[in-house]
């Protein structure tokens, strides 16, 4: 048998190639585990996410060459955990670090991107500009057609929700510049619509135009959903310039090219053109086509609130699954945790082991005792804020069943009993106005029940509005009541009616235990996009701590509903004095329109 020897180059090659496969293995591993993160953030599986980010932390190597990626990843969850502050001061130190590194041009480009979404989402629109513009010169710099489109639109966005529809338009019509390709067709698409949406308040022959142009893309693109709504949205236009034929030929459009599908998407469509055929057709005189409509769109919003209890269920039962999970792993982590130490601390001596155990022992009971305080407290307030987000929410659907479905159909019934004497004439029975005596109070009674669930001045003309409402309803010969707001315009609609039931609680406190002769209540919204509220009254006041204590009044609710809202509240009264009230939170606009 032959035995050659080994040549000394060998052992550099085995190696060299042991080296190669190992890292090719390295990055498949963590490459795979950063797209895992990612997909557990979109589903929200907040467990997983960070189980997955342990896993990368553990590894030296990963952490000495992609350190900003995880920290990327990171930045994502706290955001999306409302964990905001600790979000933004990971990202602006990654945006320090990579700023003068151009060999990490993309993953600089996601850390300015995800800044301006985050300032976006907080309505600091000149902010979130900065960083979309910073995004735009980076793309064209890179040659990125998809990324560019992307800031154009983002940049779009922002000028409109500041109302400087020049800059918006400019923006929107700089994305028209590229070719449509499968990549961009979206993104054009939005940029017509969105234009279409601007030029509807000064010119619908020139939004009809841009609408045309963002249907031929969505038809290209068999997107049937996104151009029945598209379509609505154009039937909205001619609907509001009383172009009431072409608005019913919009809505019935819409509706025949979603009737037969069955995706969430396709039935809200289907469910809004049902109720706007209707108020068309009522407009046109077509009562009998309206109630049809208006008796088709009520059959599929009962469908659809089944439907969205019983996913209701499906996603508590989801959540208390998840949260058994979660606690399953803290309680492996606090077992391996355990376990670590007691292998370390056996090689100790004995006396420095008792010293050792002792001081962890007590820093572990003071740090548990902390601990189970503070969950005390966060359950406490989660349990009282999701108890009035669920009342404010019942309240407000059943007041919008009433209005938009009982209302609706008590007044097809009068109009049908209407039509119905007006064929009778002299022979029309007794009986006819008697039912519509009884319709129309039936009517009446559903407008005020719908109005006691939910301020109806409230939800048509905002908070200003309602607050002096509430001011006139209250005021009496013991106490007057007064409102003063100064730059008040609409808001989110949750928003507003979250702070109205804070004023009415409170304005409650003070009719019930103040005594007091006048009161009132300032609104102003500061130029920080903060809305500062003031409510102050001359009544015999109390001590604040005592109170607090006992938890009276309703405040440890009010406090816990404020600090949801990121909100400061602050009560300054005394024996004899008076009480001044200060309610400081962040603004949540109304966004309109654009996708």
């Amino acid at each position: 048998m032959l035995h050659f020897p080994l040549k000394k180059s060998t052992f550099k090659i085995v190696p060299f190639f042991f080296f190669m496969l190992s890292g090719f293995w390295f990055y498949a591993q963590t490459d795979s585990l950063e797209k895992e993160i990612e997909k557990n953030l979109q589903s929200k599986e907040y467990e997983l996410v960070l189980s997955n980010i342990e896993k990368l932390e553990s590894n030296p190597y990963y952490l000495r060459s992609r350190k900003n990626n995880l920290n990327l990843l990171k930045a994502k969850f706290y955001y999306n955990t409302n964990q905001h502050e600790e979000a933004v001061n990971l990202l602006l130190k990654g945006h320090s670090e990579l700023s003068g590194d151009s060999s990490q041009d993309p993953l600089y480009l996601k850390y300015i991107k995800y800044l301006g979404k985050i300032f976006n989402e907080a309505q600091n629109f000149n902010k979130s500009n900065d960083y979309y513009k910073e995004v735009l010169e980076k793309s064209l710099l890179l040659n990125d057609t998809i990324e560019i489109l992307d800031a154009y639109l983002a940049l779009g966005k922002n000028y409109y929700n500041k109302e400087e529809n020049d800059s918006a338009v400019i923006h929107f019509k700089k994305m028209l510049n590229y070719p449509i390709t499968p990549k961009t067709e979206n993104f054009i698409s939005f940029s017509y619509n969105n234009l279409g949406i601007i030029a509807s308040e000064t010119s619908l022959e020139e939004a009809e135009d841009f609408y045309g142009k963002s249907f031929a893309i969505k038809e290209k693109q068999k997107d049937t959903v996104g151009l029945a709504t598209a379509i609505m949205n154009l039937g909205g236009i001619y609907y509001e310039k009383q172009q009431f034929i072409k608005a019913n030929d919009n809505y019935y459009k819409a509706y025949e090219s979603v009737k037969d599908l069955n995706s969430e998407k396709a039935v809200k469509v289907k469910e809004y053109a049902l109720y706007n055929l209707a108020y068309a057709n009522e407009e046109l005189g077509n009562f009998k086509k309206a109630y049809r409509y208006l008796e088709e769109a009520t059959d599929l919003t009962s469908s659809i609130n089944e439907v969205n209890v019983a996913e209701n269920i499906s996603e508590i039962e989801a959540k208390y699954n998840a949260a058994k999970q979660a606690q399953k792993i803290e309680e492996e982590k606090s077992l391996r945790l355990r376990a670590q130490f007691l292998f370390y601390g056996s090689a100790l001596a004995l006396l420095a082991f008792i010293i050792l155990a002792y001081i962890y022992y007590r820093n572990y009971r003071l740090k548990q005792k902390s601990k189970i305080e503070q969950l005390e407290n966060e359950t406490q307030a989660r349990i009282i804020n999701a108890t009035i987000d669920a009342k404010e929410k019942e309240r407000k659907t059943i007041a919008e069943i009433l209005h938009n479905s009982v209302s609706a159909l008590l007044s097809s019934a009068n109009l049908h009993l209407q039509a119905t004497k007006s064929q009778l004439k002299a022979n029309a029975p007794q009986e006819i106005s008697k039912a519509q005596s009884i319709v129309k109070e039936a009517s009446v009674k559903i407008r005020d029940l719908s109005h006691e669930l939910i301020s109806s001045v409230l939800l048509k003309f905002g908070l200003a509005f309602a607050v002096h409402d509430i001011c006139q309803k209250y005021s009496n010969s013991e106490i007057t009541l007064r409102s003063d707001d100064r730059g008040l315009t609409r808001y989110d609609q949750d928003f507003e009616i979250k702070i109205y039931s804070i004023i009415e609680e409170l304005i409650n406190n003070i009719l019930k235990h103040s005594n007091a002769s006048n009161a009132t209540i300032m609104l102003v919204q500061r130029e920080d996009n903060m809305l500062s509220v003031r409510l102050s009254d001359d009544g015999i006041g109390f001590d604040v701590k005592t109170i607090k204590n006992k938890n009276g009044l309703g405040l440890s609710h009010i406090n816990a509903r404020i600090k949801a809202m990121n909100g400061i509240f602050n009560i300054v009264s005394s024996a004899g004095k008076g009480t001044s009230i200060f309610i400081l939170v962040p603004i949540q606009n109304k966004l309109e329109g654009l996708k």
